[in-house]
């Protein structure tokens, strides 16, 4: 069917008509000379007015289009003859092209009969951002049901796992189980179930009604005397009421006592579980019984602890005045040790030096001795004899400082001393046993600080605190440092004996100076050495002793005396 279009206002009306389409339209006759084209078609390709002429060659649209890099990228002319020379072809064809703005074009074309191209441009960016949009989507989801499915699938076999283990911990606990469900079938139970409560292992399968079960054990004398269809009635009244429960009872023969626990679930099921207390109740029975006679029994124990505590002061008392003999007993064994290195060293120069003597001796008589063995001779015996100096001064100042300690600790006598030099006498002297241990022990006590006072308990006082320091404060530690201080007041002195340890608990710290406590009884610890060190600076030094310690902190003790302690 041919569209008459007449002349004049129809065609007029047709052209109007082209323009309101949503689509662009171009008709190029057959020399490829533009016909016709609507205002769509310039507004979606940008064409200029003058290119949207009729008489314009398609040769010309071409090129403003390379031009404007709507064929991408390229030689403009090649780009050109290409595209016309497809064009001269008048075939019809679809495509999409992207524009440089992004936008998606639809170029549709169809010969025409009589010669010549109608092409149609239709704006398709929208339907495809949708549809890429879906597929993306579609790959979201696609993605999405991939994880969830194996999340699924983890999930499922951790329940898997997790159901094995709850069967296994169910089957190996030392009590019985048992699940019921809301309609009173039992789902689960275990094998310590059957054992207790002597089942027949048909009673112990699941699916097995309760109402059997119960029967069972009516039958056989469980619920005690009465009618059986009676007592299995009340107990399916209980299991129907949902609600918790406990009691013991007595299996026939009165040799076993189970302990019964009901715990209702949120499904409308119980869990029941059971135990074996027949042991408990029979301890029960032995406590009813040592009650009877308890208040006999603490009146007894009382005198007997009366004497003991009586017995314990006496001996506190005993250990406190003996503690110094103790570490002075101490005090011996660890410089005898200690000397035992410089007079070894000494007895083996000396031994060395006969040796060499006697060889030289011998040379000299037969005559065969050499200027440079009588040279080696000079400078061995040299530095034997210097060796032997060496070892002897060590040895001498040992003995020194030991005997002005140990003559303090035996004497307990009052007298004038400076504070460093008692301070460093002791440190000498433990030092023999302190250098076992990685831990460095400094003294930062000034000159000049003179008491009057008893050297012997200071001294005591000084050595439990040191090694109460390295016994407690470093325990899994390879560092640390102990450190003695003094800070001159007048007419008192303030000595400080820190560490940088582990620290102590408030419940350990109010605890320390009472008799016997130690967190070592048993590895190196009395749980005297703070009791003696409270002793001594509150009663003989006249002073007095406080303690600061935290957790991680390290722990200070600080001891104030006066320079002269007040005759008693």
């Amino acid at each position: 069917m041919t569209i008459e279009l007449g002349e004049g206002a129809k065609l007029a009306l047709l052209a109007q008509g082209l323009d309101q389409l949503d689509i662009g339209f171009t008709v190029f006759d057959g020399d490829l000379v533009l016909v016709a084209a609507n205002s769509r078609f310039q507004q979606m390709l940008n064409f200029p007015d003058a290119l949207c002429q009729p008489g314009i060659t398609m040769q010309e649209a071409l090129r403003y289009n390379a031009t404007q890099g709507e064929y991408g990228p390229g030689d403009i002319d090649t780009q050109v003859r290409e595209r016309l020379a497809l064009a001269q072809q008048f075939l019809p064809h679809r495509f999409e092209r992207t524009r440089p703005d992004g936008s998606i074009i639809e170029v549709c074309g169809t010969p025409l009969a009589n010669g010549g191209m109608v092409t149609t441009y239709t704006d398709v960016t929208v339907p495809r951002q949708r549809e890429h949009a879906l597929q993306a989507l579609s790959a979201e989801l696609e993605q999405r049901v991939q994880d969830r499915t194996a999340e699924l699938q983890r999930r499922e076999a951790e329940l898997a796992n997790k159901a094995a283990l709850l069967e296994l911990v169910v089957s190996n606990v030392n009590q019985g189980i048992s699940y019921t469900n809301a309609d009173l079938v039992i789902e689960l139970c275990n094998d310590k179930f059957r054992e207790l409560l002597d089942l027949p292992a048909e009673l112990c399968q699941p699916g097995v009604s309760f109402v059997d079960l119960a029967r069972f054990n009516a039958l056989r004398g469980e619920y005690g005397p009465g009618d059986p269809d009676t007592l299995v009635q009340q107990r399916v009244d209980v299991a129907m009421r949902h609600l918790p429960y406990y009691f013991e009872r007595i299996r026939p023969g009165g040799d076993t006592t189970l302990e019964i626990l009901g715990t209702p679930t949120p499904d409308g099921g119980m869990v029941t579980t059971y135990m074996d207390i027949s042991e408990r109740k029979e301890a029960e029975n032995r406590i009813l019984k040592l009650n009877e006679t308890l208040e006999q029994r603490v009146a007894e124990r009382s005198v007997e602890l009366q004497a003991t505590l009586e017995t314990l002061q006496t001996s506190q008392e005993a250990l406190a005045r003996s503690a110094a003999k103790a570490t002075l007993s101490t005090l011996v064994a660890s410089v005898t040790h200690e000397l035992n290195t410089p007079l070894g060293n000494s007895l083996i120069a000396a031994s060395t030096c006969g040796d060499l003597a006697h060889r030289f001796a011998q040379q000299l008589d037969i005559g065969a001795l050499k200027r440079s063995e009588l040279i080696d001779f000079v400078a061995q015996m040299r530095d034997g004899s210097r060796l032997v100096e060496r070892s002897l001064h060590r040895a001498v100042e040992l003995v020194k400082n030991f005997k002005q300690v140990a003559a303090d600790q035996a004497s307990e006598q009052r007298r004038s001393f400076d504070l460093m030099a008692m301070v460093t006498e002791v440190v000498e002297t433990l030092s023999p046993s302190l250098k076992r241990y990685p831990q460095e022990l400094v003294v930062q006590v000034p000159e000049g600080i003179v008491l009057d006072s008893y050297p012997g308990a200071l001294g005591q006082v000084l050595i439990n605190l040191i090694n109460n320091a390295y016994l407690h404060a470093f325990e899994g530690r390879g560092d640390g440092r102990v450190e003695i201080a003094a800070i001159d007041l007048g007419e008192q002195v303030e000595i400080r004996v820190s560490d940088n340890g582990l620290g102590m608990s408030q419940a350990n710290l109010a605890q320390m100076f009472e008799p016997f406590f130690s967190t070592k009884i048993g590895h190196g610890g009395t749980g005297l050495g703070t009791t003696i060190v409270e002793n001594l600076v509150n009663g003989t030094l006249g002073g007095s002793l406080q303690v600061e310690s935290a957790v991680g902190a390290g722990t200070r003790f600080k001891i104030r005396l006066p320079k002269q302690v007040p005759s008693t």
